[in-house]
C-alpha cells in the first residue's frame, strides 16, 4: 500500500488471483499518487469475473468499502470485466468509482470521431455488448474487441500461473493482436486496454502503431486529478 497524508488517495481493488507487477494496473507503485490497495480474493474469482456475475458483487464491493475507510476519495477496480457493476458501485459508494478502464469509451469515441475504436481484452467473449454498453456506447458503434485469451504467453501467465514473468513475450502477442486488427480495419482512431495486466503494453502499443492508447492509468490520472485535495502549489 502506498499512501500520503499530502493528497487525496485513490482506493485499488485488484484481482487477487494473479500477483501484480510493477507496471501493471494492480501494483500500487505503478501510480504517481498515493494509492490505497485491496486485493479482492473469491474461490471462483476469475468464473465469476468474467461474465461481472452479481454472486461476486458483495465482495467487490466489500473491498471497496475497506478502502473507502482507510481514507479512499475516489476507488478503481482494475478488472474491465467489472464494467456492469458501475451503476451499483455508484450508488453504494460515497466516492467517485471508476469500475473499468472502458468508462472512457464515449471520451474516446468524441475524441476519435467515427473511426474505429479498438478493445484490447484479456478474454475477447468477456469484452461483450454488455460491458461496452454499460461503459456508455453502443456496441454496434464502431467497437472491435481483440483479446489476449487463447493459446499463448498471456494466457499462460496470466489466467494460468497467476504470475508474469516473462513481459515481453505478453508485449509481443499484443503487439500482433494490434496488427492484425489494424490490417482488417484501418480506420482505427485509438485503442483502449481493457485488463489491468495489459497497461504493461501501452507504451509499447503507442510506440509501434502511433495511435492513442488509454488504459487504467490515463483513467485513474483523470480520477485523481479530480478527487485531489492537496494544497495549491
Amino acid at each position: 500500500m502506498s499512501t500520503a497524508s499530502s493528497a487525496a488517495a485513490l482506493g485499488l481493488v485488484t484481482l487477487g488471483d494473479v500477483v501484480p507487477i510493477p507496471g501493471t494496473a494492480g501494483h500500487p507503485g505503478s501510480y504517481r499518487f498515493a494509492v490505497i490497495a485491496r486485493p479482492l480474493c473469491h474461490e471462483a474469482l476469475q468464473r465469476l469475473a468474467l461474465r461481472a456475475d452479481p454472486e461476486l458483487y458483495p465482495s467487490v464491493l466489500e473491498a471497496a468499502e475497506l478502502v473507502v475507510t482507510e481514507g479512499a476519495s475516489g476507488v478503481i477496480t482494475t478488472c474491465g470485466y467489472f464494467t456492469p457493476y458501475q451503476t451499483a458501485l455508484s450508488r453504494d459508494l460515497p466516492v467517485p468509482v471508476l469500475s473499468s478502464s472502458l468508462l472512457q469509451l464515449p471520451m474516446i469515441r468524441a475524441l476519435v470521431g467515427d473511426r474505429t475504436i479498438l478493445v484490447l481484452a484479456s478474454n475477447r467473449a468477456a469484452a461483450d455488448a454488455r460491458c461496452i454498453r454499460a461503459a456508455g456506447l453502443d456496441p454496434r458503434d464502431r467497437v472491435i474487441v481483440r483479446g489476449l485469451d487463447g493459446p499463448g504467453p498471456f494466457a499462460a501467465q496470466v489466467f494460468e500461473a497467476g504470475e508474469i514473468t516473462d513481459i515481453e513475450a505478453i508485449v509481443g502477442q499484443a503487439s500482433a493482436a494490434v496488427e492484425e486488427a489494424l490490417a482488417g480495419h484501418p480506420d482505427i482512431g485509438a485503442i483502449c486496454v481493457e485488463c489491468g495486466e495489459l497497461t504493461l503494453v501501452s507504451r509499447a502499443l503507442r510506440r509501434r502503431t502511433g495511435l492513442p492508447v488509454f488504459d487504467y492509468f490515463t483513467a485513474a490520472d483523470l480520477l485523481q486529478q479530480a478527487v485531489d485535495t492537496s494544497p495549491a502549489p
